[in-house]
């Protein structure tokens, strides 16, 4: 069933200078997707085909750019709530999900039909993030199973999936956030990083495809359940960022932000921090510009500098963000079923 387009222009936000020096405005359209699901998971295929994938087993594709979108929730899932979502194209997507034994599912038929591509009776397992770095592999990891982070790789499109046997042990309490899908960073070189929370907030990084994994300390906030390392993301194989902060105390924003130009092996704090608690942050380019854009349920700030300092945009707030590859724009997706067309100019 398709649903039509409400679009209301709710928010303009700052000026800042670009890389090139120009002034940079950014707006936050809302549309209706007509479903009242928390949404958290979000992929951008291209400008045209977007997936969004939440609660109560909630999937959306959108093939005209967010104007309408299809529910192609998966029946019998109700009870689960796909945080992670990756898609190659409007046919074809994966979605994990937080509850089993039927965790994993694809589609190639623009959700018309779902197979279960991933199954396992493990106590304890609840999936907080999946990503690809290219058409074949891809990397999905749970909190923890044995003292250790469960993590699974695929080397064939998510068709069939491998646990990695051997991981560095993980702290008493430490964690990842199923909070916007972003707790994976994974580039095509084969270069792998999962970022932590939790009474530890860690970065465990892979060289191999995911085949093996060292980790390394952080400066970020710590030492509750819902503190941490929210969100992680890499431009290149050694310039990357990592945010998080509180999720229930948002305010506070120590040690909510830091970067590495090493490749993850060290890190240090930014500067000048966000605002507040974010929950995703994502690089942006285009042919003229590039900059680094983090948003949380509180607001949203840009850093033009690698995320060495932070300017608060806005007190908008939506959980997640993917920009349209080559473009400055994207889509946020957040609680009680909204998503936006984000525009920056």
């Amino acid at each position: 069933m398709k649903f039509l387009l409400f679009s209301a222009m709710v928010l303009l936000l700052f000026s800042c200078q670009t890389s090139s020096n120009k002034q940079l405005d950014v707006a936050f359209s809302e549309l209706n997707t007509n479903t009242e699901a928390s949404l958290r998971g979000l992929h951008i295929v291209d400008e045209k085909s977007v997936w969004a994938s939440g609660s109560e087993g909630t999937v959306l594709v959108s093939t005209d750019s967010g104007n309408s979108w299809e529910d192609v929730t998966i029946p019998g899932t109700e009870q689960n709530d796909f945080r992670s979502i990756h898609a190659w194209d409007e046919n074809t997507a994966i979605v994990f999900g937080v509850a089993g034994p039927e965790f994993g599912y694809k589609t190639i038929d623009g959700g018309a039909t779902w197979n279960v591509v991933f199954r396992d009776t493990t106590s304890g397992l609840f999936f907080n993030s999946v990503k690809f770095a290219d058409a074949k592999n891809g990397l999905a990891v749970s909190d923890p199973i044995n003292g250790k982070f469960f993590v699974l790789r695929t080397e064939d499109a998510g068709n069939s999936w491998e646990q990695v046997p051997d991981l560095p042990p993980v702290e008493d309490g430490e964690a990842n956030f199923a909070a916007s899908n972003t707790c994976i960073e994974y580039l095509p070189s084969g270069k792998a990083w999962i970022a932590s929370g939790g009474k530890a907030a860690r970065v465990y990084y892979s060289h191999d495809f995911g085949k093996s994994w060292n980790v390394s300390k952080t400066p970020m906030v710590r030492g509750l359940a819902s503190s941490g390392i929210f969100s992680v993301s890499f431009k290149n194989d050694r310039e990357g960022i990592i945010v998080g902060g509180i999720y229930d105390q948002p305010e506070l924003n120590t040690n909510i932000a830091s970067y590495t130009s090493d490749g993850g092996v060290t890190w240090q704090p930014a500067v000048t921090m966000p605002k507040e608690y974010r929950s995703c942050v994502q690089e942006l380019e285009s042919v003229n510009d590039s900059f680094v854009f983090a948003i949380g349920k509180t607001g949203c700030d840009i850093s033009t500098d690698g995320g060495i300092n932070w300017k608060f945009l806005s007190d908008e707030g939506y959980y997640t963000f993917r920009a349209i590859p080559g473009k400055l724009e994207g889509f946020a997706a957040g609680s009680s079923g909204r998503i936006a067309k984000v525009i920056f100019e």
